[in-house]
C-alpha cells in the first residue's frame, strides 16, 4: 500500500491511465447550450440514429416484477438469447444456425472479450493482434486475466491480405523462440481503426494458421452491420462473419469464438448489451458461469434489447436507414478532406475515417503529439493512429458517425488548428 495515496500499489499503477475522453465528455460541444465546448470526433460513438432508438426504447420499455430480480440467471434471459439468435441468424448468416446454448449475453463486447481472456488463456499467455489496433485490448486482456497482447507488424504488407497472415505466423514463431505461449489470434472484423473487412479467403487462411498451431480464433464483430456503399473504393470487400465460414478441414471448431453487441451498430454504448458466441465449445461457456456474477447485464437493458432484436420489421428499416446515413456522413467527410487537401484512406465499414493530418500541417517538424495539442487548443478531440500502435506517424482517426452539423463544426476546427 502506498503511504501517500492510501491505496494499493496495483491501483497506483493505473492512476495515470484514465482515458483522456473522460474530460471531453464533461465539456461536450452543443451549438446552443455549450458553443464553447469540445467537439468530439475521437470517441467511437455513433449518434446517427439516436433519436430513432430513443423513441423505440421509450415505447417498448415494459417492466415486470421478474425484471427486478436476478431473472433467468447471470448469462442473459431466455428471451434475449432467443432474440440474439434470431437477429444474428438473419444478419450474420452463420453456417450453423445459432441456438441459445451457443451464446450468452454480457454487459458489452469488451466484457465478452474479457471472458475469452479469462477462460481460454492462462496468466502470462499471449494473444496475437495486428497493428494498428484498438489498444483497449491491452486493458481488457491484461488487467484481470493477465494476458498480454503480442503485436504483429506488417510494414508495407496490406493488413487485410493473404500476405498479412504470414506476418502473424512469423510473430507466433518469434514468440515461441522467446519461450512465450501464444494461445489465440484476435481479429477486429470490420476493423477499428482502418474501417475495412476481411475477405472470406483471408478468414480461411487465418483459420488454417490457427489449425496448424492449435490456436483459438477470436473475432470481434462489433461493427458487423456498420458497412456502407463507397463508390470511390476499388473492389470493396463486404463483411463476412466468422460464423459463416466453415472450420471443417481448417481448424478445431471448438476454438472459434465471436463477439457482437449494440454499442456501435445501434449507437447504444450506454445500453451495455453484448454477446459471446461459441458454437462448438459448451465447456468454455459453462466455465464462464462460475464468474458470471461479475458480468451479467441489466434486466431492463436485457428486456428492451430483446424487444428491439425480435422486431424484424423495425430492425430491417433501422439498419437500412443507418447504412444510408453512414454512407452520407462518409461522403461528406471525404469531400471535406478533398476540398482542403487532406489525404485519407478509403474505407467501407465501421465509424471511422483515417486522415493524414501530418501531411498538411504547416510545420513539418510537428509530431503527432504536437498536432493533438493544436487540435486540443481548438477544442476538437480526435485520436492519433499512433495511439493505436500504427506503424506510420501523421495519421489520425476521425469518427464520422455524427450528423452533418457536428462533422462540419469539428472538421472546420481541425483545419483551423492545422493552418495556424
Amino acid at each position: 500500500m502506498s503511504s501517500e495515496t492510501c491505496i494499493s500499489s496495483r491501483a497506483v499503477s493505473y492512476l495515470p491511465q484514465a482515458p483522456k475522453f473522460f474530460g471531453v465528455l464533461d465539456d461536450l460541444w452543443h451549438p446552443e447550450a455549450n458553443p464553447g465546448g469540445i467537439v468530439n470526433l475521437g470517441l467511437a460513438e455513433n449518434s446517427l440514429m439516436q433519436d430513432e432508438l430513443r423513441q423505440f426504447i421509450d415505447s417498448n420499455l415494459h417492466t415486470t416484477p421478474h425484471a427486478l430480480t436476478y431473472g433467468d440467471g447471470f448469462t442473459g434471459s431466455k428471451r434475449i438469447k432467443r432474440a440474439l439468435c434470431q437477429f444474428l441468424n438473419q444478419h450474420f448468416k452463420p453456417l450453423i444456425s445459432l441456438e441459445p446454448a451457443h451464446l450468452f449475453a454480457t454487459p458489452g463486447v469488451g466484457n465478452a472479450l474479457e471472458c475469452c481472456a479469462w477462460s481460454l488463456f492462462d496468466p502470462g499467455d499471449g494473444v496475437l493482434v495486428g497493428r494498428p489496433y484498438w489498444t483497449a485490448f491491452n486493458y481488457i486482456f491484461k488487467i484481470r486475466a493477465q494476458v498480454h497482447v503480442c503485436e504483429v507488424s506488417f510494414g508495407s504488407v496490406d493488413p487485410f491480405s493473404l500476405e498479412a497472415v504470414l506476418e502473424y505466423e512469423k510473430e507466433y514463431l518469434r514468440a515461441k523462440e522467446r519461450s512465450e505461449t501464444v494461445k489465440a489470434i484476435l481479429l477486429c472484423s470490420p476493423h477499428n481503426p482502418l474501417g475495412r473487412c476481411y475477405s472470406e479467403e483471408v478468414l480461411k487462411a487465418y483459420m488454417r494458421l490457427c489449425g496448424r498451431f492449435g490456436l483459438h480464433l477470436i473475432s470481434d464483430e462489433i461493427y458487423g452491420l456498420s458497412v456502407f456503399e463507397n463508390p470511390n473504393m476499388q473492389d470493396p470487400v463486404p463483411f463476412t462473419s466468422i460464423l459463416s465460414v466453415s472450420a471443417e478441414g481448417l481448424m478445431d471448431p471448438r476454438q472459434v469464438h465471436m463477439q457482437w453487441g449494440l454499442s456501435k451498430d445501434f449507437g447504444a454504448t450506454g445500453l451495455r448489451i453484448g454477446c459471446l458466441v461459441s458454437q462448438s465449445n459448451p465447456a468454455f461457456l459453462k466455465s464462464l458461469e462460475s464468474f458470471s456474477l461479475f458480468n451479467f447485464p441489466s434486466s431492463l437493458a436485457d428486456g428492451v434489447t430483446s424487444s428491439l432484436l425480435l422486431d424484424e420489421i423495425y430492425t430491417q428499416h433501422y439498419i437500412s436507414t443507418y447504412r444510408s446515413r453512414l454512407a452520407r456522413s462518409y461522403a461528406h467527410a471525404t469531400q471535406f478532406c478533398r476540398d482542403h487537401g487532406i489525404p485519407y484512406q478509403e474505407s467501407n465499414a465501421s465509424l471511422f475515417l483515417m486522415v493524414n493530418l501530418g501531411a498538411v500541417v504547416k510545420d513539418t517538424s510537428f509530431t503527432d503529439d504536437d498536432i493533438l495539442a493544436r487540435l486540443w487548443n481548438e477544442k476538437v478531440y480526435v485520436t492519433a493512429a499512433s495511439g493505436y500502435r500504427a506503424e506510420q506517424s501523421g495519421w489520425f482517426r476521425v469518427v464520422i458517425a455524427h450528423p452533418q452539423l457536428v462533422l462540419d463544426e469539428g472538421l472546420s476546427r481541425v483545419v483551423r488548428a492545422l493552418r495556424e
